[in-house]
């Protein structure tokens, strides 16, 4: 026991030392964190980056705190999958080759979505809502006053975290879909079954993640509904091959 105590203690220890280098080189390349969350979503308002917007600040200290929050941000995601990874390796040891092999997917499939979702939240969910809502400004040039937007740079940051989490989250949710699917190879019956209540749960997905636009709903549902059936599709594919292959050869 003192063995997997000291394998314990010294993974912590690994886990204390990532977070805190962490937390020093993201504080050395802070603007550059920051610029990276921004600029994909000006680019593609503004064309042609930060000339057409700015941000403003009402407190002295606002920027710095700004700068902390991001790096301690950054810091709790890269926290989070080291410690997951260090879980698996671990427990990996004890585990059988079929158990390894698929909690081996499973980190693998954990890291691979959370990648997916910080793309699509940059270039496709922050866009969208920040463009759904600035573009009431625009409205009220018909009429005889005008809404001027100055953007805070901490509520910003707030806005970005607040769809990260739900991005990632429901993303998480979708891949727990895929696994779920791996393991309904002889309850394809009962998928089918419950397809509808899957559709009802998907509009509800994009509904939520998404600005309240009809159009982004429409899209981001149609392409859920699409990747769906494309895995379900495979799966049921699979699980005929499967049978055809333990199917005995006759002979004569």
């Amino acid at each position: 026991m003192s063995k997997y105590f000291l394998e314990i203690k010294n993974r912590f220890f690994l886990l204390l030392l990532t977070w805190v280098s962490t937390v020093l080189i993201s504080y050395l390349y802070k603007e550059i964190l920051l610029f990276s969350i921004v600029q994909p979503n000006l680019i593609l308002n503004f064309g042609t980056g930060s000339a057409f917007f700015y941000f403003i600040f009402t407190n002295v200290t606002e920027i710095f705190s700004v700068y902390l929050q991001l790096v301690l941000f950054l810091s709790f995601q890269i926290f989070v999958l080291s410690f997951f990874y260090h879980i698996f390796s671990f427990l990996s040891p004890s585990l059988f080759y079929t158990e390894y092999f698929y909690l081996k997917f499973f980190y693998k499939t954990i890291v691979g979505v959370w990648f997916f979702s910080v793309i699509l939240l940059s270039y496709m969910l922050v866009p969208l809502t920040w463009n759904f809502f600035l573009s009431f400004q625009s409205l009220t040039k018909a009429y005889s006053f005008n809404l001027h937007f100055e953007a805070k740079l901490d509520e910003y940051l707030s806005f970005y975290i607040e769809l990260y989490y739900l991005s990632v989250l429901y993303c998480q949710v979708f891949a727990a879909l895929f696994f779920l699917l791996i393991h309904t190879n002889t309850n394809i019956k009962i998928v089918r079954k419950f397809r509808k209540l899957n559709y009802y749960f998907f509009i509800l997905f994009s509904t939520l993640i998404s600005p309240p636009d009809i159009l982004s709903q429409v899209l981001i549902s149609t392409v859920t509904i699409l990747l769906y059936e494309f895995l379900l599709f495979s799966f049921m594919i699979r699980s005929s091959l499967i049978l055809l292959i333990r199917q005995p050869i006759k002979t004569n």
